[in-house]
């Protein structure tokens, strides 16, 4: 894992050198004790650089939990895409996607894979970007055996400002293996940030995870409230 960390520590490093940088931080943290002790911690990172017609987005995510002082959830993913636009609405993209998920039957699963996008609705208050590809997946598990397929992917991301310091996003993706139609993983998040001050804002986050052929419960729900700074 230090070496997965190295990696996004120097690409994060050189989008800093660019100028059109933004940034955003989430962290959400819930303890509760009683008959049961539980704790969960969720911490985000997104970096976007825009410069001329291309695009590069990285999003290192981090979310453990644990269970009367038992380990019950410990997930990394990173999540990297560069696009470059053809058009004024139309961009092709290169997609990097990696997940280590200790309590999943799947030890990990990495994604990458070129395709095309287009953004339906592109102003300051509303976007609507449609894409979709091909990924060389590669999925690896407990007992050390390995899947290498190769899946079509698309996703949906929408993002509102319902008002000045109200913003709405929404995002679905949907991969399947071209080899088994029965393989396939669904995501969906639905989250809402009130900005409180400048930098600052209050976020609520509703996340499914269906994974549809494992041995292990197939949807995964988490909802989370969480600070945001901006930066």
């Amino acid at each position: 894992m230090n070496k997965k960390i190295l990696i996004f520590a120097l690409l994060y490093s050189s989008l800093h050198a660019e100028t059109k940088v933004e940034n955003r931080a989430e962290l959400s943290y819930v303890n509760s004790s009683g008959n049961t002790n539980t704790s969960s911690l969720n911490g985000s990172i997104l970096t976007e650089v825009n410069f001329g017609d291309r695009e590069v987005k990285a999003k290192a995510n981090i979310f453990r939990s644990k269970d009367n002082n038992e380990k019950s959830a410990n997930k990394y993913e990173l999540d990297v895409d560069y696009n470059h636009m053809i058009g004024d609405r139309l961009y092709t993209y290169m997609g990097v996607y990696y997940i280590n998920d200790e309590f999943s039957d799947y030890d990990s699963r990495l994604n990458i894979g070129p395709g095309l996008g287009y953004k339906f609705i592109y102003t300051d208050d509303e976007l609507l970007d449609i894409q979709g590809g091909l990924d060389y997946a590669v999925d690896k598990f407990e007992d050390g055996s390995k899947d290498e397929y190769v899946a079509p992917r698309t996703e949906l991301n929408y993002k509102y400002k319902i008002k000045e310091n109200i913003e709405f996003k929404q995002m679905l993706s949907y991969l399947v293996s071209m080899e088994d139609s029965k393989k396939y993983f669904f995501t969906s998040e639905t989250g809402v940030a009130v900005k409180m001050v400048e930098n600052l804002s209050l976020g609520a986050n509703y996340r499914l995870d269906y994974v549809n052929q494992t041995e292990k419960k197939k949807l995964d729900r988490k909802f989370l409230t969480s600070l945001i700074y901006d930066f």
